[in-house]
Protein backbone atom coordinates (compact mmCIF):
# COMPACT_ATOMS: atom_id res chain seq x y z
CA UNK A 1 0.00 0.00 0.00
CA UNK A 2 2.91 2.36 0.70
CA UNK A 3 4.35 1.79 -2.77
CA UNK A 4 0.95 2.61 -4.33
CA UNK A 5 0.78 5.80 -2.28
CA UNK A 6 4.29 6.66 -3.37
CA UNK A 7 3.56 6.07 -7.04
CA UNK A 8 0.08 7.60 -7.39
CA UNK A 9 0.30 10.24 -4.69
CA UNK A 10 3.86 10.96 -5.73
CA UNK A 11 2.68 11.53 -9.28
CA UNK A 12 0.25 14.19 -8.02
CA UNK A 13 2.98 15.76 -5.90
CA UNK A 14 5.48 15.68 -8.77
CA UNK A 15 3.06 17.24 -11.28
CA UNK A 16 2.22 20.09 -8.93
CA UNK A 17 5.89 20.63 -8.07
CA UNK A 18 7.02 20.53 -11.70
CA UNK A 19 4.29 23.02 -12.59
CA UNK A 20 5.49 25.24 -9.75
CA UNK A 21 9.12 25.17 -10.91
CA UNK A 22 8.27 25.52 -14.61
CA UNK A 23 5.95 28.47 -14.07
CA UNK A 24 8.46 30.20 -11.80
CA UNK A 25 11.16 29.91 -14.45
CA UNK A 26 8.89 30.48 -17.48
CA UNK A 27 10.50 33.79 -18.40
CA UNK A 28 13.54 31.78 -19.52
CA UNK A 29 12.00 28.94 -21.59
CA UNK A 30 15.21 26.98 -22.14
CA UNK A 31 16.13 26.91 -18.47
CA UNK A 32 12.57 26.54 -17.19
CA UNK A 33 11.71 23.52 -19.32
CA UNK A 34 14.77 21.49 -18.44
CA UNK A 35 14.69 22.35 -14.77
CA UNK A 36 10.95 21.66 -14.62
CA UNK A 37 11.39 18.21 -16.19
CA UNK A 38 14.22 17.41 -13.81
CA UNK A 39 12.16 18.67 -10.85
CA UNK A 40 9.35 16.28 -11.85
CA UNK A 41 11.56 13.20 -11.48
CA UNK A 42 13.27 14.47 -8.33
CA UNK A 43 9.95 15.27 -6.63
CA UNK A 44 8.46 11.93 -7.64
CA UNK A 45 11.46 10.16 -6.11
CA UNK A 46 11.16 12.32 -2.99
CA UNK A 47 7.47 11.45 -2.63
CA UNK A 48 8.29 7.76 -3.07
CA UNK A 49 10.91 8.08 -0.34
CA UNK A 50 8.42 9.86 1.95
CA UNK A 51 5.88 7.09 1.36
CA UNK A 52 8.35 4.29 2.02
CA UNK A 53 9.50 5.87 5.30
CA UNK A 54 5.91 6.13 6.58
CA UNK A 55 4.82 3.54 9.16
CA UNK A 56 1.68 2.55 7.19
CA UNK A 57 -0.06 3.11 3.87
CA UNK A 58 -2.57 5.50 5.38
CA UNK A 59 0.18 7.60 6.92
CA UNK A 60 1.99 7.65 3.55
CA UNK A 61 -1.12 9.01 1.82
CA UNK A 62 -1.55 11.53 4.62
CA UNK A 63 2.01 12.85 4.29
CA UNK A 64 1.90 13.07 0.51
CA UNK A 65 -1.52 14.74 0.37
CA UNK A 66 -0.57 17.31 3.00
CA UNK A 67 2.68 18.02 1.12
CA UNK A 68 0.71 18.41 -2.12
CA UNK A 69 -1.71 20.77 -0.39
CA UNK A 70 1.10 22.94 0.91
CA UNK A 71 2.70 23.00 -2.53
CA UNK A 72 -0.64 24.13 -4.01
CA UNK A 73 -0.83 26.95 -1.50
CA UNK A 74 2.62 28.08 -2.70
CA UNK A 75 1.53 28.37 -6.35
CA UNK A 76 1.05 32.18 -6.20
CA UNK A 77 4.68 32.47 -5.17
CA UNK A 78 5.73 30.95 -8.50
CA UNK A 79 3.69 33.61 -10.27
CA UNK A 80 5.43 36.32 -8.28
CA UNK A 81 8.85 34.85 -9.13
CA UNK A 82 7.82 34.70 -12.80
CA UNK A 83 6.80 38.36 -12.67
CA UNK A 84 10.10 39.39 -11.13
CA UNK A 85 12.11 37.40 -13.67
CA UNK A 86 10.21 38.81 -16.63
CA UNK A 87 10.51 42.38 -15.34
CA UNK A 88 14.24 41.95 -14.80
CA UNK A 89 14.68 40.62 -18.34
CA UNK A 90 13.50 43.91 -19.91
CA UNK A 91 16.42 45.80 -21.39
CA UNK A 92 16.77 49.41 -20.25
CA UNK A 93 18.06 50.35 -23.72
CA UNK A 94 14.66 49.52 -25.22
CA UNK A 95 12.67 52.69 -25.95
CA UNK A 96 9.48 51.01 -24.72
CA UNK A 97 11.04 49.54 -21.57
CA UNK A 98 8.53 51.28 -19.29
CA UNK A 99 5.57 49.85 -21.17
CA UNK A 100 7.11 46.39 -21.13
CA UNK A 101 7.72 46.55 -17.39
CA UNK A 102 4.18 47.80 -16.78
CA UNK A 103 2.77 45.03 -18.98
CA UNK A 104 4.85 42.45 -17.17
CA UNK A 105 3.63 43.73 -13.81
CA UNK A 106 -0.02 43.67 -14.88
CA UNK A 107 0.21 40.24 -16.49
CA UNK A 108 2.21 38.89 -13.56
CA UNK A 109 -0.38 40.18 -11.13
CA UNK A 110 -3.15 38.47 -13.10
CA UNK A 111 -1.19 35.22 -13.28
CA UNK A 112 -0.44 35.34 -9.57
CA UNK A 113 -4.10 35.98 -8.82
CA UNK A 114 -5.22 33.08 -10.98
CA UNK A 115 -2.63 30.77 -9.44
CA UNK A 116 -3.70 31.96 -6.00
CA UNK A 117 -7.35 31.18 -6.71
CA UNK A 118 -6.66 27.72 -8.15
CA UNK A 119 -3.95 26.96 -5.61
CA UNK A 120 -6.15 27.92 -2.67
CA UNK A 121 -8.98 25.58 -3.59
CA UNK A 122 -6.71 22.72 -4.66
CA UNK A 123 -4.67 23.17 -1.50
CA UNK A 124 -7.84 23.20 0.58
CA UNK A 125 -9.02 19.93 -0.98
CA UNK A 126 -5.67 18.21 -0.54
CA UNK A 127 -5.26 19.42 3.04
CA UNK A 128 -8.75 18.36 4.11
CA UNK A 129 -8.38 14.93 2.53
CA UNK A 130 -4.86 14.59 3.89
CA UNK A 131 -5.94 15.50 7.40
CA UNK A 132 -8.80 12.98 7.30
CA UNK A 133 -6.85 10.04 5.85
CA UNK A 134 -4.52 7.92 7.95
CA UNK A 135 -5.49 9.22 11.35
CA UNK A 136 -4.85 7.13 14.41
CA UNK A 137 -7.91 5.54 15.88
CA UNK A 138 -9.13 7.55 18.82
CA UNK A 139 -9.52 5.58 22.00
CA UNK A 140 -12.26 6.86 24.27
CA UNK A 141 -12.12 5.79 27.89
CA UNK A 142 -15.51 5.87 29.58
CA UNK A 143 -15.34 5.71 33.32
CA UNK A 144 -18.31 4.13 35.06
CA UNK A 145 -20.19 6.62 37.22
CA UNK A 146 -19.41 6.31 40.89
CA UNK A 147 -22.13 4.72 42.96
CA UNK A 148 -24.18 7.28 44.87
CA UNK A 149 -23.58 7.08 48.63
CA UNK A 150 -26.60 5.75 50.47
CA UNK A 151 -28.31 8.21 52.73
CA UNK A 152 -28.48 6.39 56.12
CA UNK A 153 -28.74 9.45 58.36
CA UNK A 154 -32.50 9.95 57.83
CA UNK A 155 -33.59 6.29 58.24
CA UNK A 156 -33.41 6.23 62.02
CA UNK A 157 -35.44 9.40 62.59
CA UNK A 158 -39.10 9.25 62.80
Amino acid sequence: MKILAGLLGGLIFAIIGAFWVTSALASSPLKGGHVGAMAFWVLWGLALLIAMLAPSGGKAWRRILISSGLLCLLLPLSGIIFTGNSMAAVSSADPHAGARVAGSAIAGGLISGLLGFVGFFLGLVFLVIGLLVGRDKTVVYVQAPAAAPSDTSNKGAG
